[in-house]
């Protein structure tokens, strides 16, 4: 871990000479990029693999076409494209999403915004990246593979009977998605990648879109109020159309109840497999999970039991 710690700093002072190192950290957590803050000021990625190099460049692409965003995006001045490939941008400071105890309406306008903002532009707009563009058909064809991952890795810890649920409440989740639910989406809104200023009252920015691609809007709604109560849904969904709304609130349930897979995939993919087997087990015994697959397959769209 030493070597390519110190060959890291090395190669940035290297090739980045204007920059006074004086003090760093590196972030480990990351599956595809190491990550390294220097001086509290700027943020270095270093992809770990092949697939992370080309996720980077095409997230450094696609920030270039997103210009005029509500809310703060990386701004990267510090690329060195040959080997090794890594960039850097000035830091985004605030709290991570996560520390905030509720959401608030500015947070969830700030959101709303950037949504509107990303729905804007027509799939033709990214041909120049390697984003993935999806339509309703593949989008699903995308999840279903996704879950198929999931289900050999994790399987052993949850019994076939979870997933064979899992998988009879994506067919019902998506069965009328529509070309038109699909739109930019960042991805991965998870709790570390949305930043708010120290009131938590507002959206400083949002990080890693590396995870971006053409898809189902409904997965971004979902992330953003992971881990908060249900109770922000409808305040968020109302000011989507009735037609998308009335049809995105079941993809939401279903996305928010396969995001802990992505973290028990992770652990286990890691050799975390003690982490993996007990977050299956929370997984399987979660009583919020269990009522929002009891509501997508009742499929009326009565969803008061949920959503005060």
């Amino acid at each position: 871990m030493i070597d390519f710690q110190d060959n890291h700093i090395s190669e940035i002072a290297k090739n980045f000479p204007e920059i006074n190192i004086k003090k760093y950290y590196f972030i480990e957590t990351g599956w595809m990029n190491r990550i390294i803050i220097i001086n509290d000021r700027i943020v270095f990625r270093f992809p770990r693999t092949g697939s992370g190099i080309t996720r980077l460049s095409s997230e450094l692409k696609l920030l270039s076409i997103l210009k005029r965003t509500t809310v703060r995006l990386p701004e990267y001045k510090f690329i060195h494209m040959v080997d090794p490939f890594f960039a850097g941008y000035e830091m985004i400071h605030g709290d991570t999403i996560d520390m905030a105890k509720s959401l608030g309406k500015g947070v969830l306008n700030d959101f709303i915004s950037l949504l509107d903002y990303m729905h804007q532009f027509n799939r033709g707009s990214f041909s120049e990246t390697s984003l993935h563009i999806y339509n309703s058909k593949t989008w699903i064809g995308h999840e279903e593979s996704l879950l198929d991952s999931f289900r050999k890795a994790l399987e052993y810890y949850t019994g076939h009977e979870y997933f064979d649920g899992i998988f009879i409440l994506m067919d019902l989740a998506l069965s009328d998605l529509m070309d038109s639910d699909i739109s930019l989406i960042h991805g991965d809104l998870s709790r570390g990648n949305v930043i708010l200023n120290r009131k938590h009252s507002r959206i400083n920015g949002v990080i890693d879109w590396s995870d971006s691609s053409y898809g189902d809007r409904a997965l971004d709604v979902a992330a953003i109020i992971d881990g908060f109560s249900l109770k922000y849904l409808p305040y968020v969904l109302n000011h989507f159309s009735m037609d998308f709304s009335s049809r995105a609130l079941k993809r939401v349930f279903f996305y928010r109840m396969v995001s802990p897979l992505y973290k028990a995939y992770f652990l286990e993919k890691t050799g975390k497999h003690i982490e993996a087997e007990r977050l299956c087990t929370d997984i399987i015994n979660n009583s919020e999970y269990k009522k929002l697959g009891n509501e997508i397959m009742k499929g009326d769209g009565n969803y008061k039991f949920i959503i005060p």
